[in-house]
């Protein structure tokens, strides 16, 4: 765990204590009660379904719902225990996931058209391209200057451009080669190799969003995308829906999409991570080997379980 700031993990491990769930002497080492968890996350994204497990004290007279609630009561309120459920002695959260899911939240003004994106840049002053930080290169004033700006917030997608962005994304379904997509590997490394199960474009949503300008509040439109995959690389997703955006707005061609999936070496550029959560895990072999408590929260279409809206609650609060 990182002790210089705060963690999921690290709340979670101090509510466990707190609810008398694992002894002092293991408080500190997580490898003691065998923690694992089912993902891992680049800095900055955020988690609706992480599953982890970990071996506890489970008091004889409560049910696995009075456990949740009892760890609830010592966790923040943007930290929630959603379900706790028993599993075989050997489970691990980790290795025993089969597939996982994230969402990316796109806002349409990313698909703003290139002439008309350059002539809003440059009544904003954001014409100098010499001395800008690459990592950085808006100032404070110029973002607070394009974030209010009412062409970028009242922007919708074309049909055009999301069946683009749909054909794009849908080009990286299969498995591929995704050292392009991520840090220090070459086509040679038998890790870049990933299989992508889906990768969907759902339709577009509006949000609410206050302005500094007269208090006025405008209507920005979301653009939902899943991927399902078995794993992924770091920053890959954030890679690949970079990408999927340049040739949705004509910024690349399927082409050069599809030369990045090859042996060659390509710079792809990255989008925020603020965008991108956790968002399921699938434990389908598990479930398959008959256990008693399978661990299948989407249950293919059926009624919802009570963990599945507490799930949705927790979405439309917090994320």
């Amino acid at each position: 765990m990182n002790e210089s700031q705060r963690t999921i993990q690290a709340e979670l491990e101090l509510a466990l204590y707190k609810a008398k769930l694992i002894v002092k002497s293991n408080f500190g080492y997580p490898y003691k009660y065998a923690w694992s968890n089912s993902a891992r996350t680049d800095r900055g994204v955020h988690s609706c379904a992480q599953v982890c497990s970990c071996k506890i004290i489970l008091p004889s007279n409560k049910t696995t719902d009075d456990v949740r609630q009892l760890i609830n009561q010592h966790l923040p309120d943007d930290i929630r225990i959603l379900d706790v459920v028993r599993t075989t002695r050997n489970f691990c959260a980790r290795t025993s996931r089969g597939r996982v899911r994230y969402q990316y939240m796109l806002p349409s003004y990313l698909l703003f058209p290139r002439e008309s994106l350059k002539d809003t840049f440059e009544q904003v002053g954001c014409t100098d391209a010499q001395n800008r930080p690459p990592r950085d290169p808006l100032t404070d004033h110029e973002t607070s200057c394009l974030q209010q700006n009412r062409k970028f917030m009242e922007y919708r997608a074309l049909p055009e451009q999301l069946q683009s962005l749909r054909d794009a994304l849908q080009s990286f379904q299969g498995t591929n080669t995704f050292h392009n997509y991520t840090r220090g590997l070459s086509h040679k490394d038998a890790s870049a190799s990933r299989y992508i199960v889906s990768f969907t474009v759902g339709e577009p949503v509006l949000s609410p969003i206050s302005t500094s300008v007269n208090d006025t509040k405008m209507q920005v439109e979301w653009v939902p995308t899943q991927v399902v995959g078995q794993s992924f690389l770091l920053n890959q997703i954030r890679k690949m829906i970079s990408m999927a955006v340049d040739v949705a707005r004509g910024f690349a061609t399927m082409d050069s999409l599809k030369e990045s999936l090859s042996n060659c070496k390509m710079k792809t550029g990255t989008a925020p991570a603020e965008g991108l959560f956790l968002d399921m895990s699938y434990y389908d072999g598990y479930n398959n080997r008959g256990v008693s408590e399978p661990l299948d929260w989407v249950r293919n279409g059926q009624d919802e379980t009570p963990a599945m809206q507490r799930w949705k609650k927790f979405k439309e609060e917090q994320v």
